[in-house]
């Protein structure tokens, strides 16, 4: 299924495991999209269900049954999130591929603009705005404001990544299929955290092609934060950190590489506090995964481990007072 089917210009890939209620809900968003016949006949949807155990394969039935551009694959077993990210994408036929999470939902009216974007202009990526919370009246509602002036040009991957165009978040990232599996290829084993931002990552570095930014918020992300539980954050947040690290065998500079390590050091408190108020446990593993990564930054780095001492619910208790303060005065 590598073989890309010109008639198609973009695949949303869609993984997806035993959350038919969002899938059901990000397919409305999509397929409201395909009165447009422009829009309908230049993309496919490809659901990769990872062995579900909820009614995901029934829902996903009913909109192949309505659409012919929505294709339907069943693992026969879990293969874990990035082993599915890939299926995702290994399946789809269109020249570009958008890989969004199965509770992203897409703006109304914003296909229209990618399409015609992206029949046009010949690029490696497109990274697009993003809001961090639904608002279900404000994502239906259709959208024709979405212009060229919002897109701006990199000349380069660090560039790109400075610009913050480049964040890891899986939904926020169109590309092109065939370098996509070229980067791909040079990947010969992945820890399950996040495979799909290295894939990209390797690809924009060699990239002979343009890398363009949206900057107007066509998704709407991050529906729940159930995959954040057990303190997912801060692992999450340690994969970047090993990823970074190896971005010079991928071809970034060593000044690009230090100038952003010394950033993610300066996050590193903050990160333990968002997963404790998670549930991240206190232990001597945890520990030392903060200490490995970053004992060259003391300064952080111990304020970081007092933090990872104190109680999980005096730190939920303090997160939450300060949500409450900042609605009081917003």
């Amino acid at each position: 299924m590598d073989q890309s089917d010109r008639s198609i210009l973009l695949s949303i890939a869609i993984p997806t495991r035993s959350r038919a209620h969002y899938l059901r809900i990000c397919l409305d968003h999509i397929t409201a999209q395909f009165d447009d016949l422009q829009v309908k006949n230049s993309i496919e949807v490809v659901i990769s269900d990872n062995d579900s155990q909820d009614n995901t394969r029934q829902v996903c039935e009913e909109y192949v049954q309505k659409f012919p551009n929505i294709k339907y694959f069943r693992n026969e077993k879990n293969i874990g999130f990035d082993g599915n990210t890939i299926a995702a994408v290994t399946k789809s036929r269109g020249k570009y591929c958008w890989h969004i999470g199965d509770d992203d939902f897409i703006q109304n009216g914003a296909l229209k603009f990618i399409v015609d974007f992206l029949s046009k202009k010949e690029v490696a990526v497109l990274s697009i705005g993003f809001h961090p919370f639904v608002n279900h009246e404000a994502s239906t509602k259709r959208v024709s404001n979405i212009n060229e002036s919002l897109i701006d040009y990199s000349t380069g991957a660090e560039e790109f990544y400075r610009k913050g165009f480049c964040e890891g978040i899986l939904g926020i990232f169109m590309f092109n299929k065939d370098l996509w599996l070229k980067a791909r290829q040079q990947i010969t084993q992945y820890e399950g955290l996040g495979i799909y931002y290295e894939i990209i990552m390797r690809m924009i570095i060699k990239s002979p092609l343009p890398l363009a930014h949206l900057s107007y918020p066509v998704l709407f992300t991050g529906q729940d934060y159930k995959w954040n539980k057990n303190g997912t954050a801060l692992f999450t947040f340690m994969y970047n950190v090993r990823l970074l690290k190896k971005l010079k065998t991928f071809g970034y500079s060593d000044t690009f590489i230090n100038e952003e390590l010394d950033l993610f050091s300066k996050s590193l408190p903050k990160v333990v506090i968002k997963a404790k108020a998670t549930d991240l446990k206190y232990s001597f593993n945890n520990f030392y995964i903060i200490w490995k990564e970053f004992y060259r930054y003391p300064l952080y780095t111990i304020p970081a481990t007092i933090l990872l001492c104190l109680p999980n619910s005096l730190l939920k208790f303090l997160k939450k007072m300060k949500k409450q303060y900042a609605n009081r005065i917003f």
